[in-house]
Parts: structure tokens; C-alpha cells; sequence
């Protein structure tokens, strides 16, 4: 629950088999990690969907969630998108992208990497994407992300020095979150209820 309502849900895609445990954890924790990262930022998130799934299922619906931002973009440029995306997924924990619904985002989980097999590391990825998904919600970022989305798939045409200053504004973006992750993390594993 956030400090204002509840303002996540937890789902799985195609995660596979012996992947229970991690759902489980996940549905738990998560309301906990949320509230300790609008705690840090004193705000509310934008509603945030955790989807537990594979680097191939991560890839794919990343993909078609920013693909909403272009949809006169071709087939083939969209399948090339997937399959390119897929190859550089296999490594990654984590990856948040805009909901195209409107506000919110969604945030994917990598079930099978190593940050993914303890507890430790779950939250920490975690706390990372919320880092991420408070970012995503900040005022002027999801227009300045869609229009750069746009200009990436060469739909429509950005600006050089605009297209330069937020691919920075992304790199300050990872270097938030990773300062904030052990911090964040490590509060959210103090506060969770010890087995009994």
C-alpha cells in the first residue's frame, strides 16, 4: 500500500516452471518497496505493473508497450525491434517503460538472473526500477520520452540538441537509481516481517 492507496499490481508472463517462490515474494514485498520509495521522494508513484517474466518475455512487452507510442511504425521495423531487443535482454534484471494507457508505467522482471534467485537481490532490482518508475512520472518526462521514442523509431524528428539532452537526462536517471538502490533496499528488507 503507498501513502496514499494502494498503487501496484503484480502479475507473471511466461516466467516458466519453479517460479512460485519469487511471484510469492514479489506480491509481498512490493506494496513494502513502493511505500519506502514514495517515502524517499515524499510522493506518490503513478500506478506501477510488475510483470515477473524471461528476458524474451521482458523484451517483447517493452516492446510493444513503446510501439504504442508509433503505431505507423512498419511490421518488420517492429519485429526487427523485438528480436534486437531480446539479444540485449538476456543479462538484464530489470527495465521500466511508460504504460501507453496513460499515466503509469510498467516495470519488467527478469525471473532467471542472478539478482532474481534471493531475496537480497530481488529487492534491490526492485528498488532500482521504482527509482525509475518515480522518474518516469516526473513532471515533463513522459512527453520528452514519448517525442524521443518517436524520434529513435524515426517516426518524427527531434531536435539534435533536444535528442542529446535526454539520452543524458537517461544516464542521470541510472546514476539516481543505482545510488539510491542499496539504501532503499536495505530499508524495505529491515522492515519486512521475519519467518516465523
Amino acid at each position: 500500500m503507498g501513502l496514499f492507496g494502494p498503487s501496484v499490481r503484480v502479475t507473471s508472463h511466461r516466467m516458466g516452471w519453479g517460479r512460485g517462490d519469487v511471484l510469492g515474494f514479489v506480491r509481498n514485498v512490493a506494496p513494502l518497496a513502493v511505500k519506502t520509495v514514495e517515502e524517499h521522494f515524499g510522493r506518490r508513484l503513478q500506478p506501477v505493473q510488475i510483470t515477473l517474466t524471461t528476458a524474451s518475455g521482458m523484451a517483447e512487452l517493452a516492446c510493444r508497450a513503446e510501439y504504442q507510442f508509433a503505431p505507423e511504425l512498419p511490421a518488420r521495423e517492429k519485429t526487427d525491434g523485438i528480436r534486437l531487443a531480446r539479444k540485449n535482454a538476456r543479462n538484464t534484471a530489470g527495465h521500466v517503460v511508460l504504460d501507453p494507457r496513460g499515466r503509469g508505467t510498467f516495470m519488467f522482471l527478469n525471473v532467471r538472473t542472478d539478482m532474481m534467485q534471493e531475496p537480497h537481490g530481488i529487492v534491490t532490482t526492485m528498488t532500482h526500477e521504482l527509482v525509475h518508475c518515480d522518474q518516469l512520472g516526473r513532471r515533463g518526462i513522459r512527453d520528452l520520452l514519448i517525442a524521443h521514442a518517436r524520434h529513435e523509431f524515426d517516426v518524427e524528428t527531434m531536435a539534435a540538441q533536444d535528442a542529446a539532452a535526454c539520452k543524458q537526462m537517461v544516464d542521470d536517471h541510472e546514476t539516481e537509481a543505482y545510488s539510491l538502490e542499496d539504501t532503499l533496499a536495505q530499508q524495505v528488507l529491515t522492515a519486512l516481517p521475519t519467518p516465523a
